[in-house]
């Protein structure tokens, strides 16, 4: 369940990336259920965010919001 609700936010971030990059042009945003929670200028302001509003057995997204994509890896550790 974990990796699909991950898949699903990477896939409404895609999906609304044109809108997104209009609002939110080089911020971190924060991707829960497919909505955007809210944006940083860092990513560690936005990880410890998801992590004080969903915890760490939750999984949100951090998405860098720039106009050339980086080449990106999602690593999903299982403790």
């Amino acid at each position: 369940m974990r990796e699909k609700n991950l898949k699903e936010n990477i896939e409404f971030v895609k999906k609304n990336r044109e809108q997104f990059l209009r609002e939110y042009f080089y911020k971190y945003l924060l991707v829960y259920r497919e909505s955007v929670i809210d944006s940083f200028d860092t990513y560690e302001k936005a990880a410890e965010e998801g992590v004080r509003k969903f915890g760490i057995d939750e999984n949100f997204l951090v998405y860098h919001l720039v106009e050339t994509e980086p080449l990106n890896f999602v690593y999903n550790a299982v403790l």
